[in-house]
């Protein structure tokens, strides 16, 4: 256990204190007017907005249980009550390349190509853009999602930096959908918007969120609290960091928008007070991030929690460790996203083989986070006393009918040292030869012509240029 669950509601109570008495800061004056006719307490030159404990409960009262996130073309909706979900990171701006193994600038083919990547991982349920398409412009948010569209059929998670793209954005997710009120009522994009802690957010992220909002789209308020430095070094001062910032907005857009979809994230971590950096490999950052998640079920929201990270800067042991030692407290605490797929130098860069791998650690994961399940034991009862004593289980029909269930890996082997050797090849040469493969083979399911058309008539509105998808 990571965090007593009694001291869930101490965090609650914590939270609402700071919002009543001190409150969290709106520099957006339109915003602010909005929050002021709600009932909320607004002092205009500071910016400053109060709440009290009778709209924190009125407004959590207006929530809906769980966010509808739907795949492209409908279909069911993700499970929150179901195993953790992992999705891609996201968005630095470099990417280690595939061929020099050396980080460069991000480019929109290697958005194309992780997006590709990600709907062909059979681990990976939700994907990103995972990086920033830098020769793209201001715009490139718009392309990043024409591109999560075009090349995965899973559901997306994406942003727009700037409060004039919302509604572009939204024009290509009505046209994926067959028009906008097909699209609010099985959405397969949800959004999201780090405050900058503790209790701000920039006015253009506010006028995202709202503008996002309204049409019905999850947003999701993302902390990204650092223990030490936007927060308490302590990890619970840190979670009451986290929670306020995040019941801030809670409240503002149920109050605004009663009903509207919410996740509740976290990708926090702890200084480094030796470096002054941000380590997100260390065991703090799934212990509060799982903290996170825990509050997230306080409130009935699904959560969103930074994890399978690392600090490494190549696929190696300290990958492996850290991507473990992050990931296992969030699938413990049954965490509903897990952000972090593909990540690599403490989210500075993603890597192609890295994506690979991490697939693999998830399989794995999964597995053992399912636990050894009851269920009626005549069946091995009656073999074992037919194999007592010394017989062998090895070829009853049963042995063959039940390994089926246990985890076997791709990429890491359990041959003999002499079989291995022969093969010629360690992990990192799997993972970037499966890559490789699965850009050369794998087709995503494609849009038809006349919405592909609609994005690029979007597209070149804000680029300011001629725009063509490739074929």
């Amino acid at each position: 256990m990571y965090l007593d669950h009694a001291l869930i509601p101490l965090v609650h109570e914590k939270s609402v204190k700071i919002l009543c008495e001190t409150g969290f800061c709106v520099p957006e004056k339109g915003a602010l007017a909005r929050l002021e006719a709600a009932g909320l307490l607004v002092d205009h030159e500071s910016m400053m907005v109060r709440t009290t404990p009778e709209l924190i409960e009125q407004a959590l009262s207006t929530l809906l249980p769980g966010s509808g996130l739907y795949g492209r073309g409908g279909g069911e909706a993700i499970d929150w009550d179901g195993r953790s979900c992992f999705m891609g990171a996201g968005t630095p701006v470099m990417v280690f390349d595939l061929d020099s193994r050396r980080p460069r600038s991000a480019t929109r083919l290697d958005v194309r190509q992780l997006v590709t990547l990600q709907d062909a991982l059979l681990q990976v349920d939700i994907a990103r853009p995972t990086v920033t398409a830098t020769d793209m412009g201001e715009s490139s948010d718009l392309v990043e999602i024409a591109e999560l569209l075009r090349h995965t059929a899973k559901p997306v998670v994406h942003r727009t930096l700037a409060p004039e793209r919302v509604e572009a954005a939204v024009e290509m997710l009505a046209a994926v959908a067959g028009g906008e009120q097909a699209f609010r009522a099985r959405p397969n994009f949800a959004t999201l918007y780090c405050p900058i802690s503790p209790g701000y957010f920039t006015p253009d992220n506010i006028q995202c969120m709202l503008r996002w909002a309204e049409y019905g789209v999850p947003v999701t308020v993302l902390s990204m609290s650092m223990g030490g430095a936007s927060a308490p070094a302590t990890l619970l001062g840190q979670l009451v960091v986290i929670n306020t910032d995040i019941l801030a907005w809670i409240v503002a857009l149920q109050l605004l928008y009663p009903g509207s979809p919410v996740l509740y994230g976290s990708v926090s971590a702890v200084l480094d007070m030796r470096t002054g950096l941000l380590p997100l490999g260390g065991p703090e950052r799934g212990m509060i991030n799982s903290g996170a998640a825990m509050m997230a079920r306080f409130y009935g929201l699904p959560s969103m929690c930074g994890g399978l990270s690392s600090d490494a800067k190549e696929l190696d042991a300290q990958a492996g460790f850290e991507k473990a030692l992050t990931a296992v407290p969030l699938l413990l605490e049954g965490a509903n996203i897990i952000y972090g797929v593909g990540a690599t130098d403490a989210g500075a860069a993603i890597s192609y083989t890295q994506m690979v791998m991490d697939d693999e650690f998830i399989g794995g994961l999964r597995r053992f986070t399912e636990g050894i399940g009851l269920h009626d034991l005549e069946e091995e009862v009656a073999l074992i006393k037919a194999n007592t004593p010394r017989g062998n289980f090895l070829t009853d029909q049963h042995t063959r009918r039940a390994f089926r269930e246990h985890w076997q890996p791709g990429i890491f082997s359990r041959d003999a040292y002499e079989a291995w050797l022969a093969k010629g090849e360690n992990v990192e040469a799997i993972c970037r030869r499966k890559a490789l493969q699965i850009l050369d083979e794998h087709q995503p399911p494609s849009l038809p012509a006349a919405v592909e058309a609609e994005f690029e008539r979007i597209l070149r509105r804000f680029l300011g240029t001629e725009f063509h998808f490739e074929a």
